[in-house]
């Protein structure tokens, strides 16, 4: 049997509206009535229904931040920036994944819809940005750690396109004029950035792009020991592999020592992320690393001050990223 709010004002003996005070820490009771209503709470074991008051109170004080899986462990410090900024504000911040499914993404996002959260943060989003513009007119919507193709949705995120480009610079300075590219089938746009970041690298080094050097698959360390495996047994073997994530670098390199491969000499390797394994493995990997933390905790302020305006701010922010040298650039 489910208590209600009038059988606790039936069992205080007062009013609907003095229970409803007394619930929401109203100053307008008496002490006489708190004390009669918390009694009666107490002994009916009635149980708010603190969504059913968000609903009418049109705000819920939660913000949902989606992201793609756990397994990416950089996730964790941009979460960790997300929850200091809402915490200062008195919001909540639920946490859901989508396993790569954008049908999944869409059905998250239905707790918009209801108004279960006040607004979502979409952490590397897998719905197109037509998708996104589209519901964010009617929704508080911010995407983190990327950007979309067109503008019209709050973004936080890097230049990744400028990183692909340092980063492969970075190789070229060192006098490696093979450069290898693993990257992704899915079409993000921090992978694109990235790659157009390294084809601009090479162009503007007068080097050619060589197709037998470019290796598409997904994010797990199987894809970087498939490419490294394709470009060993190439006649003329990469002299530096830039990869778009860590993890990624990390599978190419233990194919590379498999191979005995000298690594940040016969071969430089750089990663992306700046994960906590980029500097476990040994020799330990350069990477670009992003400020996690700093774009989590940007977003969610940037987020929770459009939730409270008219105004909706729908810019995309670029924070700085910086490149981590380490043994496996010979650094």
């Amino acid at each position: 049997m489910n208590i209600t709010i009038k059988d606790v004002a039936k069992a205080a003996n007062v009013s609907v509206a003095t229970v409803s005070r007394v619930l929401n820490n109203k100053n307008n009771v008496s002490q006489e009535a708190v004390n009669v209503v918390n009694r009666a709470v107490e002994e009916l074991g009635y149980s708010p229904n603190f969504l059913g008051r968000d609903l009418r109170k049109s705000e819920t004080k939660r913000i949902l931040a989606i992201i793609s899986s756990t397994e990416q462990t950089f996730y964790n410090d941009v979460l960790r920036g997300m929850q200091d900024a809402c915490s200062k504000k008195g919001y909540d911040v639920l946490i859901a994944t989508t396993r790569n499914d954008p049908e999944h993404e869409l059905h998250l996002l239905g707790m918009l819809f209801s108004r279960a959260v006040d607004g979502a943060v979409l952490l590397a989003p897998k719905l197109d940005s037509k998708t996104i513009i589209e519901l964010s007119r009617k929704y508080k919507i911010a995407i983190g750690l990327e950007r979309l193709s067109t503008d019209g949705v709050l973004c936080v995120t890097i230049d990744n396109e400028k990183a692909g480009y340092d980063a492969t610079k970075y190789l070229i300075g060192k006098g490696r004029k093979r450069i290898a590219l693993i990257t992704t089938e899915v079409r993000s746009q921090s992978s694109v950035d990235r790659e157009n970041g390294y084809y601009r690298a090479l162009k503007e080094a007068g080097l050619p792009i060589d197709e037998n050097l470019i290796y598409f698959g997904d994010y797990t360390s199987d894809t970087g020991l498939r490419a490294c495996e394709l470009f060993l047994a190439l006649r003329e073997k990469p002299d530096a592999i830039f990869s778009i994530s860590d993890t990624i670098s990390i599978g190419a390199m233990n194919c590379a020592v498999q191979h005995g491969i000298t690594i940040g000499k016969d071969i430089l390797f750089i990663g992306f992320d700046n994960i906590a394994y980029s500097s476990m493995f040994i020799p330990k990997l350069s990477t670009v690393d992003q400020p996690c933390y700093l774009q989590g905790k940007t977003v969610a302020e940037k987020l929770m001050a459009n939730i409270s305006s008219e105004e909706q701010d729908t810019g995309t922010y670029m924070l700085p990223h910086t490149l981590i040298l380490r043994e496996s650039t010979g650094d």
